[in-house]
């Protein structure tokens, strides 16, 4: 289910929204737009779902429990406080939209089974709550409650072609909000949630509360749909919000595609023509053809119908232009994305071998930036960090070097604030050890990982504008209405990432390729411009060389060079001693968790005991 979620879906929106407007005029059958009226009300909240699972990585199986609430209580505010039909409508989203976000509240800490099994009882509950006497006043219990006719003028909502284009127009309404979530701060932060939860805090994202603003949007999307649905069935019984709705909720996301929000709507279309076209057959045998066939189409086309729509017209466009003139050179020096350089090849002298190491250090200057003193970590037991004391000088690169299960990376968290420590953490004359990490990335802490966690949907320079943000706090609605403010901050973020795209020297050709498609070594790369977008003043790279050959560890060396002359404090781990000999001021080596000796690069590197751990545990020379 976690697949690529897309930005490119604007115009299939559009083309498909048009096409639905024009439908009426082509489908004039009584019953057939009855089907297309009820899959648009699917439609409407299947789309919110998909922001759900598709772009913030959550599942939810009783997202129908929304409907429900959308739809009851519009028809109880009109019958028992006569409001008009828009405030009614109003009451019912906002309603959906703060029960979505206290449920989700509840689940959004939980891994994925516990999330899936309590959202799926969830329908039960509400089902219960609907029918019982608690709330019988309001909802008619068992006997169910009756929706007063919406009109305007002479026109009733509620049936014809006014029922449909109002259910149109309210599919129309959640899809382009949807859009705009995925465009905006949140819906980024939300996908490098998907994506990583620890990394996302690193970033800076509140992991929490974007979960939670995920399922607000979800739920008040599904409560519009639960209004729509009041209006076309005229009538509410517990029975229309049971569990098997949630279900055919889901299946309807599942069959559409995942991450596309044009793929719900047209899983919905789908879902409800095949539930039409076996309606002639027995009950037994219409439910059986009608699962195989979903099955079928789940098996054979995982990523959903709107992939396989997608690759069609990608083919037939293909098949068009095999006649047409070969193109030209390209124009501006711009290097296709197949024949793209190596990030070494952009960012200077790239083997190590040919670089001499730096003779003379920087002397540190002043106060230092970081004072790690006594830090200490116990896993079950077993001690990982056992009193490191270490000091880093403004403006310089240090690198922590030892064996594997010394205890670098676990330091590095430490620092970070991702891992709790005893002992203390001092930036800048501030202790900020007792402080979360996305305040200590607000404090001056950026930070990679051995494993670049980059959104492979997203493109390099997308990944790089999510690290560009100075903090993800805000309003996510604010955000979408796209105020000047919202504006001014987006655009900065977006210079911020230039900015360290081009300190790095990353290849313009490559800034708009998704990240799922760069190499290792541009991964890297990439990771490296995420944090420093921030303007951080102390900058952790884990391992930046793992996995990468000479030139692409030059290009990663050249980066890093850069980078300090930029002003940015350093702290890298790494394996590679002719890396560390070309990169690094000062050095520290870890053993056991303990500081085996600190010194300038020249001297640790040549010391016999630092040669026995480090060189002789698998150091590369």
């Amino acid at each position: 289910m976690l697949t690529r979620a897309r930005d490119d879906v604007g115009r299939p929106a559009l083309l498909l929204l048009l096409l639905l407007a024009l439908a009426p005029l082509v489908v004039t059958g009584v019953s057939d737009q009855g089907i297309l009226v009820v899959a648009m009300i699917y439609a409407v909240g299947a789309v919110g779902l998909d922001v759900l699972t598709g772009y913030s990585g959550q599942f939810s199986f009783g997202q129908f429990v929304y409907f429900a609430i959308g739809a009851y209580v519009m028809a109880a505010v009109r019958v028992h406080a006569h409001w008009p039909w828009v405030p009614a409508i109003i009451a019912g989203v906002l309603a959906a939209a703060l029960v979505a976000a206290v449920i989700g509240s509840l689940f959004v800490r939980l891994r994925f089974f516990g999330s899936a099994v309590g959202t799926f009882f969830l329908g039960a509950v509400a089902v219960d709550l609907i029918s019982g006497a608690r709330l019988s006043h309001w909802t008619g219990g068992s006997n169910g409650l009756a929706v007063l006719p919406v009109t305007i003028g002479a026109n009733s909502l509620s049936q014809g072609d006014w029922l449909y284009y109002t259910v149109w127009i309210a599919l129309a309404i959640s899809v382009a909000l949807c859009l705009r979530y995925t465009k905006v701060r949140a819906g980024m932060a939300a996908r490098v949630v998907k994506e990583n939860e620890v990394v996302a805090a690193v970033l800076g994202v509140r992991v929490f509360r974007e979960k939670v603003r995920a399922q607000a949007l979800a739920g008040a999307v599904a409560g519009l749909g639960g209004c729509m649905l009041a209006l076309d069935v005229g009538y509410l019984s517990p029975d229309t919000f049971g569990i098997s709705q949630s279900i055919e909720l889901f299946a309807i996301v599942a069959v559409g595609g995942t991450g596309s929000i044009v793929g719900p709507v047209l899983g919905a279309i789908f879902f409800f023509s095949l539930v039409n076209g076996f309606a002639s057959t027995s009950a037994s045998a219409s439910q059986l053809l009608f699962s195989l066939v979903v099955l079928a189409v789940v098996v054979l086309f995982n990523r959903g119908l709107y992939d396989l729509v997608e690759q069609g017209v990608r083919k037939l466009l293909a098949l068009r232009g095999k006649g047409t003139p070969a193109a030209g050179p390209a124009e501006d020096g711009a290097v296709p994305a197949a024949q793209a350089p190596a990030p070494g090849e952009d960012c200077g002298p790239a083997v190590l071998a040919e670089v001499r190491p730096r003779e003379e250090p920087a002397v540190p200057q002043g106060p230092p930036l970081l004072v790690l003193e006594g830090i200490g970590v116990d896993f079950g037991g077993v001690r990982a960090l056992g009193g490191v004391d270490l000091s880093v000088a403004r403006g310089e690169v240090h690198a922590i070097i030892g064996p594997n299960g010394a205890g670098k990376t676990t330091l590095l968290n430490c620092i970070s604030g991702i891992q709790p420590a005893t002992g203390q953490v001092v930036l800048d004359g501030d202790d900020v050890t007792g402080l979360p990490v996305s305040v200590r990335r607000a404090r001056g802490i950026s930070r990679t990982f051995q494993h670049p966690s980059l959104v492979a949907d997203l493109t390099a320079r997308q990944n790089v504008e999510v690290g560009a943000y100075a903090t993800h706090d805000g309003s996510a609605l604010l955000e979408m209405a796209g105020l000047p403010g919202t504006r001014r901050r987006d655009r900065v973020a977006r210079e911020r990432a230039v900015a360290a795209l081009e300190l790095l020297d990353f290849p313009r050709s490559r800034w708009d390729v998704h990240a799922g498609e760069l190499t290792m070594g541009e991964q890297k790369h990439i990771d490296i411009a995420r944090a420093l977008a921030n303007e951080p003043e102390l900058l952790l790279l884990d391992e930046p060389t793992a996995g990468l050959g000479e030139e692409e560890i030059g290009a990663v060396a050249g980066a890093i060079e850069g980078v300090r002359r930029a002003g940015v404090t350093v702290l890298v781990i790494a394996h590679h001693v002719g890396f560390v000999r070309r990169i690094a001021d000062r050095c520290t080596v870890l053993d056991f968790g303990r500081v085996l000796t600190s010194g300038t690069a020249a001297d640790v590197l040549t010391d016999e005991q630092v040669v026995d751990v480090f060189v002789g545990a698998g150091g590369k020379s």
